[in-house]
């Protein structure tokens, strides 16, 4: 993610886009965004029979091509950019069967019916009847297959109703698994509650993403690393971890131009923060910081991070909330404890 760069605002494209595609000017904007912001590399991870390519699009989006090594199958996660997605469809000599959508939102399925017409006979799949092209409904914890890989879909609905997390793992393997994550969970933060409750984000991070295997790895889709582990500084400025966590992020970003969500060739093995109650933020009336989120008003923080404001973009939440600086407002974040968080998620 390149912060502060590109055409316009982060909050600027994302806003102007959707307001575009509700008045039916989406495509054309859509071509405007994709040749001016997106400067970000794509890379691969390789998890063994398993691969990753992450494809920045827009200004802080993540396509995923998912390769199954065996079968030379693939399956794109939110194709938003498909001539993108073709090329690199080509590039790698698979052949693409399978869309997987994680929710409805123009930035991550507004891609869908241009790439069936590109490739047809493609299989469409999403949790929402509001996604375009969908062929194949899903629901929570139904599977499918990518060639030799294992497909399971997790309903994780909060930020949209029908958002669907896809948990890929190879059966009978050792290798790693890997979970996309969609506008659920980010690094360093979540998503916004657009059609849903804390509860029900509460039960996403903690009861269905924060139970998979320890050895997943996490591929969400926004670039909002740097900001969201800039204002957890803010919030706990002598958390070592934080820090660690924001140096490496930097480096990574100046490796992969701007493109954060990936360790490239380090890998970065922290335990991200899924707000669990025993979290070092605590605040007052509410048992975690997912709950707190539900009614807070974010302002910018302090001076000494001009322009942070939280949610980061227009899907992203951070970490950590407050209400503002200083102690005058009544939730005010109380410090209690440890960070603990929750079992073993990898990023990748």
């Amino acid at each position: 993610m390149v912060l502060g760069r590109g055409l316009l605002g982060l909050r600027s494209v994302s806003a102007l886009g959707a307001a575009c595609v509700r008045r039916g000017l989406g495509p054309a904007l859509l071509g405007v965004l994709l040749h001016h912001t997106d400067c970000r590399k794509s890379s691969t991870m390789d998890q063994g029979t398993l691969r990753v390519e992450l494809l920045p699009a827009l200004t802080d989006n993540y396509m995923y091509l998912i390769i199954d090594g065996e079968t030379k199958e693939a399956a794109i996660v939110d194709p938003v950019q498909p001539q993108k997605v073709i090329e690199t469809v080509r590039k790698h000599g698979v052949k693409l069967t399978t869309v997987l959508t994680t929710h409805h939102h123009w930035d991550h399925a507004g891609g869908n019916e241009k790439l069936g017409k590109l490739e047809p006979g493609l299989k469409v799949c999403g949790g929402d009847d509001r996604i375009g092209a969908l062929t194949h409904k899903v629901t929570h914890l139904s599977t499918l297959q990518v060639g030799s890989l294992n497909v399971k879909c997790l309903s994780t609905p909060c930020h949209t109703s029908g958002h669907i997390c896809y948990f890929v793992s190879k059966p009978g393997s050792s290798e790693p698994p890997a979970v996309f994550t969609g506008d659920t969970l980010f690094v360093a933060g979540c998503g916004k509650f657009y059609e849903g409750t804390a509860d029900e984000m509460y039960k996403a991070l903690l009861e269905i993403l924060g139970r998979l295997p320890p050895d997943t790895r996490v591929y969400c889709g926004h670039e909002y690393t740097i900001n969201n582990l800039k204002f957890a500084r803010h919030v706990e400025p002598n958390n070592t971890a934080i820090q660690e966590k924001l140096a490496w992020a930097k480096e990574v970003e100046k490796e992969f131009s701007g493109g954060v969500n990936t360790g490239g060739s380090r890998e970065y093995s922290k335990t991200p923060s899924l707000f669990s109650p025993e979290g070092e933020v605590r605040y007052r009336g509410a048992h975690s910081a997912v709950h707190h989120r539900g009614g807070v008003h974010l302002q910018p923080v302090h001076e000494s991070e001009p322009g942070l404001r939280l949610p980061q973009g227009e899907d992203g939440a951070a970490a950590c909330w407050r209400d503002g600086p200083g102690d005058h407002h009544a939730g005010h974040p109380q410090r209690e404890g440890p960070f603990q968080g929750a079992p073993g998620l990898r990023w990748p």
